[in-house]
């Protein structure tokens, strides 16, 4: 299930945000430090920056191994992608004759021997955010809401078509939000965000391609609603090694990985030695068939600390899951499931999630609406002074999934009906609507956010519906390079987070976004 995204301000406002950050930031830092951030911010007297939340859901576009896209420009450019690693620009090297954008030349720098060359590119984000009841009440509040900002900036080194060294650095700011930055989401002064080796052999070498990589690198498969790189203002990568292979149709990831823990200071993330994660991802597109997408995944996670309703534990976790979509006309259908087993502390674990959508598309009518209905149910623990659990759990999903405000409840012991509707109100304004309606799967949990953690107790309340959000999207996509978001979201809560502890209130939220790529 995939929330609409993206809101705007007024480019004044925008604007004044990105100066007022900025100058705090330059002044906080040592003439060493400005020298890199310089360096790393080519291309930074671009009109807005950008923080952004996920992008507007497209129905009839299918997800991939590599993420989300977005469109980059001509035949001779890849897309954008969110990891900027599955990006590929050795086309601009063989296009001598015409440059179709002023950072072509950035793209592709040849270094002299046949198919080795250099590229660069960047990505600057900025937001201003604000809550009315954040955390639906509990907690600091800032009345006047706060600034996210962030920039990162890549190299990509191909020496020959067999190696490949790919580096990128992030920093993600908070400025004025009261209680500072909330933990490993919103502040990573400066830091690597993926650095890597990769090894390639050819069709000539091997019947099926291969690849390897070993250093820090993105993990994100899927809709993002299980592994994902948490695409808020800072990003969570892996350390770990990969080998992708590519029979035919099919692309086949196999990993093992510690997720890497956000500190705020300067260079300071280091892997997180409490968690391992391994797991087999397997893809086939195929794009003229009833059965576009199909994916197969077994995944394992081993948590030191898991903590849930019941207690804090060591966690073994295994997934067995299969997602398909489906495209036939006007109408487009997924259906993922999971199924997880193994321990917990003493105990067995066994849970389970099964989630379901339809979108209908009427391209022959005005603004081309899309109208979708998704729903999704994953188990609670059936009994908290029981030794077994049967608690769903995320692993690394995306930073948003149900909705935009990012405290809110995730797919832990959850039943969730999500419908929607989109509009293209013109060639690059789009409007969206969603709304999603939160139960507890079982009486006898508690609650828990989008990224899985243990928020309130379920032994305060018999009450099974949690409540409901309403979001508000439009997005503007100015250029190739620029996009302008304005969210909105008004989160109405159920009995059970009334008689909770503490007591919840109603939430309200409103983002103005901007982001630049290249």
């Amino acid at each position: 299930m995939r929330p609409l995204s993206g809101l705007y301000a007024p480019a004044d406002k925008l604007t004044a945000v990105a100066r007022c950050s900025g100058c705090r930031l330059w002044r906080g830092i040592r003439p060493a430090q400005q020298v890199l951030a310089a360096a790393l911010a080519v291309g930074a007297a671009v009109p807005i920056w950008a923080q952004s939340h996920p992008s507007l859901p497209q129905s009839t576009q299918i997800s991939n191994a590599d993420g989300s896209q977005v469109t980059a420009g001509g035949s001779s450019t890849p897309n954008y992608q969110v990891d900027r690693s599955k990006e590929d620009w050795g086309g601009l090297c063989r296009q001598v004759t015409k440059r179709d954008d002023f950072w072509d030349p950035l793209k592709c720098i040849g270094l002299g021997r046949p198919f080795w060359y250099l590229s660069f590119g960047a990505e600057l984000r900025s937001s201003y955010e604000t809550y009315r009841d954040y955390n639906w009440g509990s907690g600091p509040q800032s009345d006047n809401g706060y600034c996210l900002n962030r920039l990162i900036g890549h190299a990509d080194f191909h020496l020959g078509p067999s190696v490949r060294i790919f580096t990128e650095l992030q920093s993600g700011l908070e400025f004025g939000r009261n209680g500072g930055p909330r933990p490993a989401i919103d502040e990573d002064k400066l830091d690597v965000g993926q650095l890597f080796l990769e090894l390639r052999s050819s069709i000539h070498q091997h019947r099926v391609p291969i690849e390897f990589r070993v250093g820090r690198q993105d993990l994100n498969y899927g809709d993002g609603s299980l592994v994902s790189i948490r695409d808020l203002n800072v990003r969570r990568p892996f350390d770990g090694i990969k080998l992708i292979l590519r029979p035919q149709d099919w692309r086949i990831d196999v990993f093992a990985a510690k997720p890497v823990v956000t500190s705020p200071g300067f260079f300071d993330d280091a892997p997180d030695h409490t968690q391992t994660f391994w797991g087999i991802w397997a893809t086939d597109i195929k794009e003229q068939s009833f059965v576009r997408q199909l994916d197969f995944y077994y995944l394992l996670l081993d948590r030191k600390h898991a903590q849930f309703d019941q207690g804090t534990a060591r966690e073994r976790r295994n997934t067995l899951g299969v997602r398909a979509h489906e495209t036939a006309s006007k109408l487009t259908f997924l259906q993922e499931g999971d199924l997880r087993f193994g321990s917990f502390g003493s105990g067995r674990l066994l849970a389970w999630k099964f989630a379901d959508g339809v979108s209908y598309s009427l391209p022959q009518i005005r603004y081309h609406p899309v109208v979708e209905l998704q729903g999704a149910i994953s188990t609670g623990d059936e009994n908290p002074q029981n030794a077994d659990l049967q608690t769903f759990y995320p692993l690394f999903p995306s930073g948003l999934y149900y909705g935009y405000m990012v405290f809110a409840s995730g797919s832990l012991n959850a039943i969730v009906a999500h419908p929607s509707l989109a509009m293209q109100l013109s060639k690059g304004l789009a409007l969206g609507a969603d709304s999603f309606f939160l139960w507890r799967q079982r009486t006898t949990d508690g609650l828990y956010s989008q990224a899985g953690m243990f928020l309130r107790t379920g032994q305060a309340s018999p009450s099974r519906y949690v409540g409901a959000t309403q979001d508000l999207t439009i997005g503007w996509n100015v250029d190739r390079h620029t996009t302008v978001r304005f969210l909105a979201a008004y989160y109405d809560v159920g009995p059970y987070l009334r008689e909770a502890q503490p007591s919840g209130k109603n939430a309200t939220y409103f983002s103005a976004i901007a982001n630049y790529k290249f």
